[in-house]
């Protein structure tokens, strides 16, 4: 019985460092991709911002379809970096905003100024790929039936389907778009809309709803975000305004 009694403190004890299983995508550079140091600025935030909250991270790398089905399945306790959409405002609990990224429309040279008139959306087929969420304003254009969404299975295939005619745009940062553009061979035949971002949006560390520890993650995070921001220790990339 003494060696039980003794025995409970450190069970306790091992049970408050139990690391957090946090999983990401990749292919999401320049904000997180298993090619850039500690995996991209935002994976390295999350971990720094948990770490002054003295939580412990295990961090895995999945396709974003499978790491947030594994996050509603509480396979995983959050998953990083994540826009608002509506059915996501169903499912899961959002963290302060990490950043913002302006989004705008990518489309094959020689239709940027068509896609700048009123109306040219109808009919066309935005690419999406599985587990990417759209601004609010394309998801109620699709349900409405004005556009149509393709859904490849990596997010770079959008790039070489707008190219070859299988789809007609993609809603993308334009840090993203830069990034993934800089690595197609294809890169010269696609341009950024110009003129001001289709929509903002911010990137949030989630967690599911009904994980039984969903505020105490937020709440970790976001004290541990709020003092990085306080040191300024918030990378650089995170902090300057993306491209207008």
């Amino acid at each position: 019985m003494v060696l039980l009694v003794l025995s409970l403190p450190s069970l306790s004890a091992s049970a408050e460092v139990a690391p957090l299983k946090l999983v990401t995508g990749d292919d999401y550079a320049p904000y997180v991709d298993d090619s850039l140091p500690d995996g991209g600025p935002v994976a390295q935030l999350v971990r720094q911002a948990l770490a002054k909250s003295g939580e412990v991270v295990n961090l895995t790398v999945e396709p974003w379809r499978r790491g947030y089905e594994g996050l509603l399945a509480q396979r995983f306790d959050a998953t990083f970096p994540y826009i608002r959409t509506e059915q996501r405002m169903r499912e899961v609990l959002f963290s302060d905003p990490i950043t913002t990224v302006r989004q705008h429309l990518i489309v094959a040279l020689g239709n940027e100024r068509a896609a700048m008139a009123t109306g040219w959306m109808k009919g066309k087929r935005v690419c999406a790929a599985v587990g990417y969420g759209l601004p609010p304003w394309a998801d109620l254009l699709i349900r409405q039936g004005d556009i149509s969404r393709v859904t490849p299975t990596q997010q770079r295939s959008c790039l070489s389907m707008i190219v070859s005619g299988r789809a007609d745009f993609m809603v993308e940062d334009e840090r993203i778009a830069v990034a993934r553009r800089a690595n197609v061979a294809e890169r010269q035949k696609l341009v950024t809309v110009p003129g001001p971002a289709a929509s903002e949006a911010t990137l949030h560390l989630i967690v599911a709803r009904d994980h039984p520890n969903a505020q105490h993650i937020l709440d970790a995070f976001n004290q541990g975000l709020a003092e990085l921001r306080a040191e300024g220790a918030i990378p650089d990339l995170l902090t300057t305004k993306p491209p207008s």
